[in-house]
Formats: structure tokens, sequence, C-alpha cells
């Protein structure tokens, strides 16, 4: 990213080309190239731009009215003129550039969207932004988005000694953003701001922001400034992005990341670690990775590394593509809601040291079997496993503290599936709509019969049995268990 207050003595303007629109009535467009450093961008502007620039120049700062070429009324549309102009108005530039050194006016920094690509100009905007208007941004809650670039521009600024008469203590001072950063609770942070093209296609971080060279997946930041935060979240931009986030891991309740390319949670929970993709266990006490009951009195996990999150709850790391639920989720033993829609799981593992855990959301993956998995999830009051291609449920008999249960636009046939669910004391909702099983007559009533007499506490697909269907389900489920009993003599 630009840094003109750093860079500027290695910092270039040209006007390498003009274009006519005829569609606008024969307008000439000029293209402005600025440099700074390794970072470009382009600016189109008009010659009356040029010259509304040049007047608030002479107005605000006093420069030579004859530095800008004079416009011209007859022949201004030919191509001879138009390229003399075009080399006029790049010599402007370069001595307005040369007369105010290392530090710009506003109005020239606007007229070449430094506000948009420069960390310094960048700022202002948003200092400026904050100062007139951060108390009612953070009245209703707060809750604010940031770009990648402004991230990265509020990282990058608290490493640079401070800029000389820069507005220090006006409406433009870098203060204004420490402050409302330091009030913020829930940061997100997108590619770029008003585009919602990124929510539908990750690949859109590889595209350069506006007219520049600048990659938003490429921008390396800290979250220093973000010392309050309770909750981050990421949407098409990965977490590997942030370079440190030790500061946040005592704090940080809530991660949430969406629309990337992310295959492994560690690559989240373990975004700053060099050693990430290795056995997450060399992480734990050995208390621990023998036993996942371990714990200290007050019945929190024993986890004590550095790389624990201490008070992280909620992970949604929905719309990515996730592979497995690796080894890192055991840094954060204190989840309660994991929610790991939208992937590419096959199997599930590594929950059993998750004793807080009770909302485990996996719709939307690879899942195909339910092995034991009481052994891995005992306390889970709601599991999610909508979209997925599972066939039997005995994996899920044994999940005894289970409330509720999502198991739609599955591969269900057998009716006979419901059994090791319908056992589950607890069980007060279930999901089976978009099954194959839900296509059969009776369908409604033949899955309540199945609970008994608790037919009447169950809400199936969202709504509870009418007088008809418990009446039915009263005659099947006696005749069910009439042939029970006859099976057992």
């Amino acid at each position: 990213m630009s840094c003109y207050y750093r860079q500027h003595e290695d910092t270039a303007v040209t006007v390498p080309k003009f274009t006519n629109e005829t569609s606008s009535g024969g307008v000439t467009y000029y293209d402005v190239k600025v440099r700074v450093g390794k970072v470009e961008w382009l600016v189109e502007r008009r010659y009356r731009d040029f010259a509304q620039l040049h007047d608030k120049l002479v107005e605000e700062v006093s420069i030579s009215k004859k530095l800008l070429p004079p416009k011209k009324l007859v022949g201004n549309r030919q191509p001879a003129f138009l390229e003399q102009r075009r080399e006029q108005l790049e010599i402007y530039l370069r001595e307005l550039l040369i007369y105010f050194g290392a530090e710009l006016p506003r109005a020239l920094a606007e007229f070449l969207d430094f506000t948009k690509y420069d960390i310094i100009y960048l700022l202002q905007d948003l200092a400026k932004l904050f100062n007139e208007s951060g108390d009612a941004l953070l009245s209703s809650k707060k809750e604010y988005n940031l770009s990648a670039l402004e991230v990265y521009a509020i990282s990058e600024r608290l490493s640079l000694p401070c800029p000389p008469s820069l507005d220090r203590g006006g409406k433009y001072d870098f203060s204004h953003v420490l402050d409302f950063c330091t009030q913020l609770v829930v940061l997100v942070v997108t590619p770029v701001k008003d585009n919602a093209s990124y929510a539908q296609d990750y690949n859109t971080v590889d595209v350069p922001i506006g007219r520049s060279n600048i990659i938003p997946n490429k921008l390396n930041f800290n979250l220093n400034a973000f010392r309050n935060l309770k909750t981050l979240r990421f949407s098409a931009l990965s977490t590997e992005n942030i370079a440190d986030i030790e500061l946040l891991k005592p704090t940080l309740q809530t991660i949430c990341v969406h629309n990337t390319t992310i295959q492994n949670i560690s690559q989240v929970l373990l975004c700053d670690n060099l050693h990430k993709h290795c056995d997450v266990p060399s992480l734990l006490p050995e208390t621990i990775a023998a036993s996942s009951s371990a714990s200290t009195s007050n019945g929190t996990s024993a986890l004590v590394t550095a790389d624990a999150w201490q008070e992280l709850t909620e992970l949604d790391l929905t719309g990515n593509l996730l592979t497995q639920i690796d080894g890192s989720v055991r840094t954060a033993p204190k989840l309660r809601r994991l929610v790991l829609e939208q992937n590419r799981i096959r199997t599930v593992q590594n929950l059993a040291e998750l004793p807080h855990l009770q909302l485990l959301s996996l719709s939307g993956n690879l899942i195909a079997e339910c092995v034991d998995w009481h052994l891995t999830m005992g306390n889970l009051v709601t599991l999610k496993l909508a979209q997925n291609k599972l066939k039997t449920l005995g994996g899920l008999r044994k999940l005894l503290s289970l409330v509720n249960l999502d198991l739609s636009s599955n591969q269900i046939e057998d009716l006979d599936e419901v059994d090791y669910v319908a056992n589950l004391p607890l069980l007060e909702t279930l999901r089976l709509t978009g099954n194959p099983l839900a296509g059969s007559v009776d369908y409604r009533a033949r899955v309540l019969a199945r609970f008994h007499e608790r037919a009447a506490e169950i809400s199936l697909d969202n709504e509870p049995g009418s007088q008809q269907e418990l009446d039915t389900a009263l005659v099947l489920s006696a005749l069910l268990q009439s042939k029970q009993r006859q099976l057992q003599k």
C-alpha cells in the first residue's frame, strides 16, 4: 500500500493517454497514472477537473495561476492539440509534486485518489468521519465494517513516526481513528467496502482494488488497535492476513470467517502461528491429551499454552473449503457453538476435548456416516446435519442430551432409522424433510409413532403433530409395541 509520506522521493505521476468518449458528447478523459514505490493506480480526469483543482490550489496555497495550461475554445478536440495538452498536464502534475514535497494539500490528494490508496490520506478521511460521526456510529451497536486496506493502513500507521504538521489535534488527526477502534466490540473485515460481490465469489479477493495493483488478500496486518473486541468477522478474506493476534486471545468470544479458500481450522485459530500445520496435540498438556475429562477445579479446561483462546465460545466457519475438523479446535476449550456449514467435511473428529460444546452445525457437507458420535460430543444440545449424505442414524443413538436435530435433505430411506433418535430422552425438534422417507404415505404420523407416548412433545419439520396425526400415531405406536413384544418372545 502507498505511503507517500515515506516514499515521496520514489513517486511518479504521468498522464500516459487520453480517451475521447463519443457517447458522452465527445468528452475527453485523461488517464493519470500514480506510482508510489511499488504501488500503482490510475485516475481518470477531465480538463475541467484539472481546472477546478488549480483554482483551489491558487486560492488555498497561492500557486501560480499560469502553471496550468490554458483552456482553448476552438480546435480543442484535435488529436494534435489533445496530445500537446496531455504532455502539458503531465508536466503540471510533476511540478506540483516537486513544489509540495512530502505533504500534499487535501485538494491534490483527493484529485489523485491518495485518499483511496495511501495510508496517511486514507486515514485522514477515516479520522474526519469518526471525529464527526463516531459517537453516532457507536451509539446503537459498537460494530463497524472496515476494508482490508483500512485495517492495513491502521496497522501500518501505528509503526510510523508521527508525520509533521498533518493537522495534529484537528479533524484529520489519527487519534480519532484510534479512539474509535478501541471502543469497537464487533469488527467486520472485508476485501472492499460497498461491494457485495465478494459474498458470492471469494475469488474476488484476487482482484485488485479499484484501478490499483493492490490485492486485498496480500495485505498483512495486526489488530493491535482493536483491544476490546469481542467479535471478529472476516468475509472473503483469510484470517492468515493477521500477522499478530495474541492481544485478542484473552478477550475474543466469537470468530466468523466466511467465503474464503481456507481448508483447515488451524488457518483461523492458529492464523499467526508458523507451526499451524503441525500436529496440534503438542500444544496441549499431557493430562488433556490423555483424557478429555481433564479439567481444573472450576470446570474449565486446563489449556494453558500461548495458543489458547481463553474466552472463545463461538466459531462460525460457514462457506469455506474445510475438509476436516483438525486438532486446532482444542485450542478453544470453551467453545459452545461450532458452525461449519457449506464446507467439504466428511468425518467428525477432535471434538472430545470440547466439553462445553452445545451446538454443532455441519449442514451442507459431505458426511455419509456417523459412528458412535457420543464419544466425541456427549453434551451436545443442537445438531444440524442438513444437506449431507447420511443413510443411517445408528451413530446418534447415545447423544442423550440432544434436544434439536436437523437431518433434512439427506438420503434416509428406512423408517426404522428414526428409532435411533426417537429413543433420545430429551429430543424435542426433528427435521427429516427432503429425505426419501419423507415422501411416503402418512410420513408424519409414522415418524411420530416412533416416539410413542412422547409424540405430542415432538416438533417434526418445524411444526407439532396435528390431532389427526397424533391419533394415527397412537394407533401405529400400539402396533409397533405389539410387534416388538412378539419378537421378544
